[in-house]
């Protein structure tokens, strides 16, 4: 019997596979007429609620991802809140707790200056090409990313040293889950 060596995919399959890598990332629908719309920013004088990109971050295919990646999954589904327009959704593992957040800001330019302040706030950080507009790891593994308007946080500080199976270091974890968002949110840009 002849084998063939494998070949590299089709234009064809490697579109299809990317089409439903991004149908996996799709919003969840708006949880009543709080939410914003697709695109919409928050103002000063009328909060409409989390982004349906933040809103990814806590439901949708991201949690199944970050399961899949990690190889555990979290104790409770994972919960989110909204409050002075940063969105935060708790992952509660057994082993400890996963903190993603967004912080939508009025535009790109504020977006910037808080992302800014953060890095200048943080103590040593390593810069991490090719995620967002810009983005770091902190000494304690986190990733902070700037994307648009929005300044997305995964927090692992209260993670082991060594999490998931097989274990992976903290910035590991913090940079696989934003890598995760960033996909999702880069294929369901307005």
């Amino acid at each position: 019997m002849t084998t063939r060596p494998s070949r590299p995919l089709s234009r064809t399959a490697a579109a299809l596979l990317l089409a439903l890598a991004a149908a996996a990332c799709a919003a969840p629908p708006a949880p009543g007429p709080a939410a914003a719309p697709p695109g919409a920013r928050t103002s000063a004088a009328v909060d409409l609620g989390p982004s349906p990109a933040s809103l990814m971050v806590c439901a949708g295919s991201v949690p199944m991802q970050l399961a899949g990646a990690f190889g555990t999954e979290p104790a409770t589904a994972p919960a989110g809140t909204w409050a002075q327009h940063l969105y935060t959704c708790t992952y509660a593992y057994t082993e400890g707790t996963l903190l993603i957040t967004v912080k939508e800001l009025a535009d790109r330019a504020t977006a910037a200056a808080h992302f800014a302040g953060l890095r200048g706030s943080a103590g040593p950080v390593t810069t991490v090409e090719g995620l967002g507009d810009a983005a770091y790891t902190q000494a304690d593994g986190s990733t902070v990313v700037l994307r648009d308007g929005s300044v997305l946080t995964v927090d692992v500080h209260r993670l082991p040293e060594r999490f998931g199976k097989p274990p992976r270091t903290r910035s590991n974890v913090s940079v696989t889950a934003a890598t995760t968002v960033m996909i999702c949110w880069k294929e369901h840009a307005p």
